[in-house]
């Protein structure tokens, strides 16, 4: 039996991140399990944010983190029939060197993709949960608010899905990746989309309250709103009764984003799934549908919680970050 030596990303309190090690002995895997070595995994600017600074209170430390990775496959179990040995594929799973995940959530990586570029499908699929539930159709205009790596990709997604996207965000920064990656109505704030009144649906990206409250001024009447961001900490005094005035008067729906509210996997009559759409995502990747060159950066685990206190103090030179496990 072999021993590995495993190492993983955790938080080990609020605010502090550690590359720990742990070792563990090689065992019979279960059939429909795969066993993997990690390339790279995805940092969620947003989810792991939240967690590495407990903003809900009651953290267990240490903390996992994590949740989109590409391994090479090492070994898999008696039943398993979809990938071999050697196979990339692309899992949800943490920020660790070896990790163990079922057959059926491995998506096997597209030729010439390389493992970065892969493991950015995890990103689209956030947003493609709204792109399933929504009733607007791509004859009216859309409007992202919030383009860090979530919003980028929403935005592009509802781009390559022939929707006309006005992308908002305040920072220059952003707005500037977002012309590189083929957005064509970029603004600083809400109030300056041309299309005020007309927009059928807006996705609020920034977990911003007062982002989602401007939405609602743009919105047609019997148009969307869908909350896409998650709403870490309050930000805005402003009343509720401010709020359910505009949603009521404007017959407004709201619908939450959150991506678990769609099944992992497809079933009869429910075709979409989160696991569907990492593999729609890296498609449109692929294809060129969604551009991320120059848009993320790659770093030693070892470096993780200068990695996350970058994130939190808003100094991150790219829209996201990549650890890259390939020197671990």
């Amino acid at each position: 039996m072999n021993t590995y030596h495993n190492y993983c990303v955790r938080f080990v309190a609020k605010a502090k991140a550690e590359l720990t090690e742990e070792s563990f002995e090689e065992c019979e895997l279960k059939p429909n399990q795969v066993f993997g070595r990690t390339l790279v995994s995805l940092i969620s600017s947003g989810s792991e944010r939240g967690g590495y600074m407990d903003y809900f209170g009651g953290g267990v430390y240490p903390m996992e983190t994590g949740y989109a990775v590409v391994m090479e496959v090492i070994k898999v179990g008696s039943l398993v029939t979809s990938v071999i040995p050697g196979d990339v594929v692309f899992s949800s799973a943490p920020h660790c060197l070896y990790n163990i995940v079922d057959d059926d959530n491995v998506v096997r990586v597209l030729p010439g993709m390389s493992p970065e570029e892969a493991v950015l499908c995890r990103f689209p699929a956030v947003s493609m949960t709204t792109l399933l539930q929504t009733h607007i159709k791509p004859v009216e205009p859309v409007v992202v608010t919030g383009l860090g790596i979530v919003g980028l990709m929403c935005a592009q997604a509802f781009q390559h899905c022939g929707y006309t996207v006005y992308a908002v965000d305040p920072n220059e920064s952003r707005r500037n990746f977002g012309s590189k990656c083929g957005l064509k109505n970029l603004y600083s704030t809400v109030k300056e989309c041309p299309v005020i009144g007309k927009v059928g649906l807006g996705m609020e990206c920034s977990g911003a309250e007062q982002a989602a409250i401007d939405l609602l001024d743009v919105l047609r009447k019997g148009g969307e709103l869908s909350l896409i961001g998650v709403p870490w900490y309050r930000g805005t005094d402003t009343y509720a009764h401010d709020i359910f005035g505009k949603i009521f008067y404007g017959f407004i729906t709201v619908i939450s984003g959150w991506e678990w509210s769609i099944p992992l996997h497809s079933k009869d009559f429910l075709p979409g799934s989160n696991y569907g759409n990492y593999e729609i995502g890296m498609r449109w990747i692929k294809e060129g549908g969604i551009v991320v060159k120059d848009i993320y950066e790659t770093v030693n685990p070892k470096d993780c919680d200068k990695v996350y206190q970058a994130i939190v103090n808003g100094t991150c030179t790219k829209t996201c970050t990549i650890f890259d496990w390939r020197n671990i």
